[in-house]
């Protein structure tokens, strides 16, 4: 039998090429596979964020925002079903106002019946439609707007000698023309010093006294940073000192006349009232219709 010639020379080469081709895919297999990892954990990062972000951003006008001309009987109606849902009111009412565009129309009007089936039954799907950091401004902006309102600014044993309506926007030609950024109060007796004034919510009195301008008035901040303003009172209360705290439904002072930069003009004895939240939405001081409030805690 013819013996097969082994080289030796040729087989030890083939060993070392098999042996580094092993240990060269030992080391590099750990490597490829934390870097697969790693990658992996990059792009979920990425999806996780962009679904964070996803949906549509809020795009409004600060006025349409500070006119507010959304329909107040739907507030109520809204607060009602978010207790009995378990829903967050804030995040209902600011999806609820996104949806329609924040009622860009004074003369705003809404299918209440149909509230609880559009806005309710389908809220995750609603609130998903919009960016998270987009909608943020308007949660927080009602959310302090209706933790801070606790009572209606007249005690409501003399709500029937008052009367108000929605001034927001009105042009004012006192000292100049301008819009009128409050709601007016009126004492339908038209008498100085006759019907009582209260804090609509609890805070800091941040200013009292008197202004040509204003006349006696007070200002009130409370702990979310939002200003109430009474102003053209006919006197201010004994207990309010500036920078003392005050209690929602304690007394501020009397309807009045007073103000008004008016030079011999005369004005129905009211209460100016005006609120400035505490928000990002603009810059500088950003004033809010009072009147559907006003409204909501007529109604409560």
């Amino acid at each position: 039998m013819r013996r097969r010639k082994i080289n030796f020379r040729r087989t030890s080469r083939a060993v070392y090429k098999r042996n580094r081709r092993a240990f060269s895919v030992a080391r590099i297999n750990p490597f490829a596979i934390k870097l697969v990892l790693f990658v992996g954990l990059i792009v979920l990062l990425v999806i996780g964020w962009r679904l964070m972000r996803s949906g549509n951003n809020v795009r409004v006008s600060p006025d349409t925002v500070a006119a507010f001309n959304v329909p107040h009987r739907a507030m109520g109606l809204l607060m009602e079903y978010s207790r009995r849902h378990g829903l967050d009111f804030s995040e209902l009412f600011a999806v609820f106002n996104a949806e329609n565009d924040f009622f860009p129309i004074a003369s705003a009007s809404y299918d209440l019946s149909e509230l609880e089936r559009l806005y309710v039954s389908g809220f995750d799907y609603l609130l998903r439609r919009y960016n998270s950091r987009s909608l943020a401004p308007y949660v927080e902006l009602y959310r302090n707007l209706f933790n801070d309102i606790e009572v209606f600014p007249v005690p409501s044993e003399w709500q029937n000698g008052i009367m108000f309506g929605n001034s927001w926007g009105v042009e004012h030609n006192f000292q100049g023309n301008r819009m009128h950024m409050g709601t007016a109060i009126i004492d339908r007796e038209n008498i100085s010093g006759r019907v009582p004034v209260v804090s609509m919510s609890s805070g800091t009195i941040t200013d009292a006294g008197f202004c040509n301008q204003l006349g006696y008035h007070v200002g009130v901040t409370t702990a979310n940073g939002t200003y109430f303003l009474y102003a053209h009172l006919d006197s201010i209360a004994s207990n309010v000192l500036q920078g003392e705290h005050i209690l929602a439904g304690e007394p501020i002072g009397q309807m009045g006349n007073t103000g008004g930069g008016r030079r011999s003009r005369s004005f129905p004895v009211h209460l100016h009232l005006a609120i400035s939240p505490d928000t990002n939405i603009t810059r500088g001081q950003f004033w809010i219709n009072p009147f559907p409030l006003l409204m909501f805690l007529e109604a409560k």
